[in-house]
């Protein structure tokens, strides 16, 4: 099995990463000495399995609009068009067999970043110049902007503790994380490995 290179490499600052390898990814599973106490999380999280879905296909998952989302159990859904739109796999396996010619794996191709905690609203505002909330909205939803000069996709779960998925490709994907420690380490963010990550997760879905 061929080992992956993760695009995100963390600051030394961030403590002693203890790794774990799933499917030829290295996962940092948690940062040592382990630190609970932060306002913001933030997780890579680009081992985990991305598809673009288009034709007949984005149909099938529900008669969402552009820009709606929707978690399907072990993945988030979201909407870019009327015959497009994105898989964000988080649950299932790691070697998922795509149902049918209309799904692109591009689980190599773009970072995907957890950005979660109490403070994460006012990290994601100095990141991005676009609302990031829509407190009038209750459901899951998907957006598409850029941030010096990257092409940046947002997905706000609308879950009880904020949280945002960000994605971008992978050439970019340092500058994307580097964006989000600069927007806010002095807000208390910290680099937190998946199993942190996951205890939001849970939280969220309840899977």
């Amino acid at each position: 099995m061929s080992t992956r290179t993760r695009a995100v490499i963390m600051p030394g600052w961030a403590g002693r990463p203890v790794e774990e390898d799933q499917a030829g990814w290295p996962v940092i599973q948690r940062f040592e000495p382990v630190e609970r106490n932060f306002q913001v999380g933030l997780t890579d999280l680009s081992h985990r399995p991305k598809a673009i879905v288009q034709g007949p296909s984005v149909k099938d998952m529900g008669n969402l609009k552009p820009g709606q989302a929707l978690w399907t159990g072990h993945a988030f859904f979201a909407c870019l068009k009327h015959d497009e739109g994105v898989i964000f796999d988080l649950t299932g396996p790691m070697n998922p067999t795509w149902p049918d010619t209309y799904h692109t794996d591009i689980t190599e191709g773009w970072v995907l970043l957890g950005l979660f905690g109490p403070r994460s609203p006012e990290v994601m505002q100095r990141l991005v110049a676009i609302d990031i909330e829509r407190p009038d909205y209750n459901e899951p939803f998907y957006l598409v902007t850029n941030t010096h000069g990257m092409v940046v996709r947002i997905l706000n779960p609308k879950g009880a503790e904020p949280g945002f998925f960000l994605s971008c490709n992978s050439s970019q994907g340092q500058n994307l994380f580097n964006g989000c420690i600069r927007s806010g380490r002095h807000l208390g963010l910290k680099p937190v490995g998946f199993e942190l990550f996951q205890t939001w997760f849970r939280n969220l879905t309840g899977h």
